[in-house]
């Protein structure tokens, strides 16, 4: 078993930045539901193509969104991979704007070989994220009344681990299970104040929220070959509707002071610990085609649907209906030898994405719309590569009293491939 130094050095450095980097998300819209959602197309290759991956499967990358293709690993190969993204955003409505930004750990995985026909993969990757502060002033002066300010503030995050197994069922044909750990916490404070009075108690709650539970998804892949090079894959996932457990801790009082001064609780409400309940995660589907021309060129396409319509938290609905994703990417990697120049040797991606959000706000679902490009280019002497991605896109609309999110994403992505499994000739 050998391994790189230099790889080592990668992830060490990857780490060191992401943690030093993080911090929270500025978007009112993960108000709702379970927040932003991720999605299983995190890593740097599903990224740089819009997201497609259903019917995308290479022996040197590994691909959660769907688990048949890890069945596709080199028997003789250990991967890794890991990245970070740095996302600078922008929230705009016809009166203001304001920036943000966030560096986080995109993901970290593995695969590896079991038998020449069962292969495995390990990872860590992010479900969904929490992080918006919004404030709602309620003008009285028509009562003759003091201004009353309602402040939202929200944070936390919600990740997956997962163990995912391939089979190969044929030379054609293979069959994939993710099975998946989904825990994390948001924090919900609801803070309401009277602006201009010193003497009106104000009310502030906090819900605390736990999501703990075994989430599954199924996937398959069928190729069809059109003589030696080319080549169409076939692709589809499907994970059923989860009824996740859940805890949550819901605190109330009352306090004298407000917003951004100094406050002081005066009694408590309502104090109801560790109440059990259920999140509903619902149902999702989808299907891919790509098309290979091997060593050369690929494109594909993906649609997803997820029957958000049904979705429940402790037994309350929300402001969401059924989702669904669009994605075309393709790539392109010149001929090369060993003695070309760099450029020649890199792989060049691009994709886009359109998709209707489970947002429905003022009687309109809200969209996203993506547009990706980056390259994959090779370590000297080794068989790990480095994909740097830029993607820019938005999320909303300004009318109907409304917000856009435009944002731009930048990420840098690691895949370690190390030969481990192999007998040795000699003693």
């Amino acid at each position: 078993m050998k391994i790189n130094k230099i790889n080592i050095l990668w992830v060490f450095v990857l780490l060191q930045l992401s943690v030093a980097g993080q911090n929270r998300i500025n978007s009112p819209y993960s108000y709702y539901g379970l927040g932003n959602l991720q999605g299983r197309n995190v890593n740097s290759v599903s990224t740089q193509l819009g997201g497609l991956s259903i019917g995308y499967s290479n022996p040197r990358n590994i691909n959660p969104n769907n688990a048949a293709s890890y069945a596709v690993f080199d028997s003789t190969y250990f991967l890794f991979e890991t990245g970070i993204k740095a996302q600078f955003g922008t929230l705009s409505s016809t009166h203001v704007t304001e920036n943000s930004s966030s560096v986080t750990l995109s993901y970290i995985m593995m695969g590896f070989p079991v038998t020449r026909w069962w292969k495995s993969s390990l990872g860590l990757l992010p479900f969904s994220e929490i992080g918006y502060n919004i404030d709602v002033t309620i003008d009285m002066s028509e009562y003759n009344f003091t201004d009353i300010l309602n402040n939202l503030d929200g944070h936390g995050r919600m990740n997956q681990v997962y163990w995912g197994n391939a089979f190969k069922i044929t030379n054609d044909f293979r069959a994939g299970l993710n099975i998946n750990y989904t825990f994390g916490q948001g924090s919900f404070q609801s803070l309401i104040y009277f602006v201009d009075s010193a003497n009106i108690l104000g009310t502030r709650t906090v819900r605390d929220v736990n999501i703990h539970d075994f989430v599954f998804d199924f996937g398959v892949q069928y190729d069809l070959h059109f003589g030696k090079k080319q080549m169409l894959t076939m692709g589809a996932i499907f994970a059923p509707t989860i009824n996740a457990n859940a805890t949550r801790t819901s605190l109330g009082k009352t306090l004298f002071g407000g917003y951004e001064d100094v406050d002081y609780d005066k009694d408590t409400i309502f104090y109801i610990p560790d109440e059990k309940g259920n999140i509903v995660i619902p149902m999702r589907t989808g299907a891919g085609l790509t098309y290979y021309h091997k060593g050369i060129w690929m494109a594909g396409f993906d649609f997803e649907y997820q029957n958000w319509a049904n979705f429940e938290s402790f037994g309350n609905s929300d402001s969401l209906d059924n989702s669904w994703r669009i994605s075309l990417g393709g790539q392109y990697s010149p001929n090369h030898t060993t003695l070309s120049p760099l450029y020649k040797k890199m792989t060049y991606r691009m994709g886009i994405r359109y998709e209707m959000s489970y947002l429905v706000l003022r009687g309109h679902q809200l969209n996203e719309f993506g547009i990706s490009i980056g390259t994959e280019f090779p370590i000297r002497k080794s068989r790990t590569t480095i994909s740097l991605t830029a993607e820019y896109g938005t999320r909303g609309t300004v009318d109907f009293g409304l917000l856009r999110e435009s944002f731009i994403n930048f990420s840098l992505g690691v895949s370690i491939n190390e030969k481990w499994f192999y007998k040795r000739r000699y003693q």
